[in-house]
């Protein structure tokens, strides 16, 4: 077979559903990421393409094969178009009611077609031609992005640099974060739910933690939140680099890598255990770091993951399989792993757990039964309320087991549980209400500091979790920062203002 006559349009059709969500998606995923889905999509259609072929013939087979991924792409574009688009009364067109026929009586003829026609030789590299334009095109978009964003990461992190100190103190204890993720403070609970959290509060109390009351998140969204908090700083020195009109996220979340908490906790002599949160430390040894529990399907991104599940398998049971249950078995492994976790090295022990409770998807009910699946193309829908809700209520009950089983173990340690921001659902990001403000940033903050409590400051921002504790238990003297609400739009996460005085702060 000659090199032009390989039908080298079936991979790269393959992979155009997976460019197109990259290049959509360029200002949140990095690069390095798409190499996995990549080979699988290259391996999965190697596997038809071999088997097809002996049936129906070489040339036949490919055409074939890349008919249909054309026709689910285009379909699946559609569908998106008219579910996310602003296409009031015409959201029907976009369900799968009217693609999943559409896509049978286009590909059935077509399929007909090609197996009984006498196919050109020329066809082959035809297509072949159409499927390197495509993909180069999206690729020359990426390209082009990251042209435009091409900013020094080293840099940023040095704007963000705190002093990496080595305490004296011999008698360091182990420290657990609980991250509760979108986990919703007491207004909002109230006023959206209608429901009085003081139950849990006060069982947090009973085992010994400080509960801040009001508590207030410093950002609305992981993406922001999570290097704040690590790296004990606000963002303005990135977001005066980076500019108002970038939507560069990737810088985000590289910023949470070689993050000072981590590294400080490592020039302390800390081992690190990470379970699924993503916030990594500079040492790579396993008896310095070590990460359990995965982060989706063979380790995949999990934005990019969600993205093609939503885009491309919108049908329930595949979505159940390739998105919900690969998240509460994640979920599974973490909090079982928390449970009964043991320390392995004679060492004082940092253990990161970032859960994605009450996060959706809603896996749970509240006695953490898996719950009846709800779903929804708005991740902030105001209708799923009422399984966030039941969620949440999962949520305050394996923490409480969590706590528990930390202090049986240990009753010296120094657990750390809050959420990251609010719940947001129902929240309009461009005509904020005070309302939406409660809801993106009113959070969960709770300290159990064993023989310090006195020590806690009535009330800690995120952004000074760390460095409250750093001063507390290792004598350092870290500035303690101003709390400050930083509001943004999701699609210009860098052009932030200062909207703290909206926030009734009592």
């Amino acid at each position: 077979m000659k090199i032009s006559d390989l039908p080298i349009h079936i991979f790269l059709f393959s992979i155009i559903p997976l460019f197109l969500l990259y290049a959509e998606n360029v200002d949140e995923i990095p690069a390095g990421d798409i190499i996995l889905p990549t080979i699988i999509s290259f391996f999965v259609i190697a596997i038809a393409w071999f088997f097809l072929k002996y049936i129906i013939g070489n040339q036949k087979s490919a055409l074939i094969l890349s008919s249909i991924l054309a026709v689910w792409i285009i379909l699946c574009q559609i569908r998106i178009i008219f579910t996310f688009g602003e296409y009031e009364g015409l959201e029907f067109i976009g369900s799968n009611k009217i693609l999943i026929p559409l896509f049978l009586v286009i590909i059935v003829p077509l399929i007909i077609f090609i197996k009984k026609r006498t196919i050109s030789k020329d066809a082959t590299s035809i297509v072949n031609v159409i499927s390197i334009v495509i993909v180069s095109f999206l690729i020359f978009q990426v390209i082009n992005f990251d042209a435009k964003e091409d900013f020094d990461i080293e840099v940023m992190r040095d704007s963000l640099r705190v002093p990496i100190l080595h305490s004296d103190v011999e008698d360091k204890p182990d420290v657990y974060l609980i991250l509760l993720d979108a986990y919703s403070g007491d207004i909002t609970l109230e006023r959206d739910y209608n429901f009085d959290n003081s139950k849990f509060k006060n069982e947090l109390r009973e085992r010994g933690f400080f509960v801040q009351k009001p508590s207030y998140s410093n950002y609305p969204n992981t993406e922001a939140a999570i290097p704040s908090i690590m790296n004990m700083m606000y963002l303005d020195s990135i977001n005066e680099t980076v500019g108002k009109n970038s939507n560069d996220k990737k810088i985000l979340i590289e910023l949470i890598e070689g993050n000072n908490v981590m590294d400080i906790f490592h020039e302390n002599g800390y081992h690190i255990t990470n379970f699924y949160g993503g916030a990594k430390s500079s040492p790579s040894s396993d008896n310095e770091y070590e990460i359990v529990c995965g982060r989706g399907l063979l380790n995949m991104n999990e934005d990019l993951q969600r993205s093609i599940v939503e885009t491309y398998f919108s049908v329930a049971f595949l979505r159940h399989m390739l998105y919900d249950d690969l998240r509460y078995h994640d979920l599974e492994c973490i909090i079982s792993n928390m449970l009964e976790f043991e320390k392995k090295y004679d060492r004082p022990q940092y253990i990161h757990s970032h859960l994605f409770l009450p996060h959706p998807p809603f896996l749970y009910d509240a006695n953490g039964d898996r719950a009846s699946p709800t779903y929804s193309t708005d991740r902030f829908d105001e209708n799923l309320r009422d399984a966030y809700l039941e969620q949440t209520l999962f949520a305050n009950k394996i923490a409480l087991e969590m706590i528990d089983s930390i202090q049986k173990r240990n009753d010296n340690a120094v657990i750390i549980v809050m959420s990251d921001h609010g719940g947001r659902l129902g929240i309009d990001w461009y005509n904020p209400t005070e309302m939406d403000y409660y809801r993106g940033f009113n959070n969960l903050s709770a300290f159990y500091f064993p023989g310090h409590e006195d020590e806690i400051p009535e009330k800690v921002a995120t952004v000074n979790t760390f460095r409250v504790f750093f001063n507390t238990y290792f004598n350092t003297d870290y500035e303690i920062l101003e709390d400050r609400q930083m509001w943004y739009i999701p699609e210009r996460p860098y052009d932030q203002i200062d909207v703290s005085e909206k926030l009734l702060k009592n």
